[in-house]
């Protein structure tokens, strides 16, 4: 299924597909083996990140307006049904492009560094 990946390196939003949970973390990148969700949006749609990733190299990373700090790496976008299932993104790929902050890799490396 469609899925779009936040691809910080580049900064640029692809449009991927998805089959199974287990697609998520290679589709992440950046040696992602265990990824998590910071954040649902309102239409159920679901950004994944890899949980490491500080401990994996990265470019940079991503925000949205009111985050306190950024997700460091790529993130995939996919939407989530009633049932917590995995659907296609309710957002479009130009709305979530226009939702992105785009951090780099020095700026995550200083907000990492607060907490080390």
């Amino acid at each position: 299924m469609k899925a779009f990946k936040i691809n910080s390196a580049e900064r640029k939003v692809e449009e991927i597909e998805i089959n199974s949970w287990e697609d998520i973390a290679p589709a992440i990148g950046n040696e992602c083996t265990t990824f998590a969700c910071p954040v649902t949006f309102e239409n159920e749609d679901t950004i994944y990140v890899d949980d490491e990733g500080l401990y994996h190299p990265f470019e940079g990373g991503f925000m949205m307006e009111n985050w306190n700090y950024p997700c460091v790496g790529n993130g995939i976008l996919q939407g989530t049904d009633d049932e917590g299932e995995s659907t296609e993104p309710l957002t479009t790929k130009e709305e979530l492009e226009a939702m992105i902050i785009w951090v780099d890799k020095v700026k995550c490396s200083i907000w990492a560094a607060q907490f080390n």
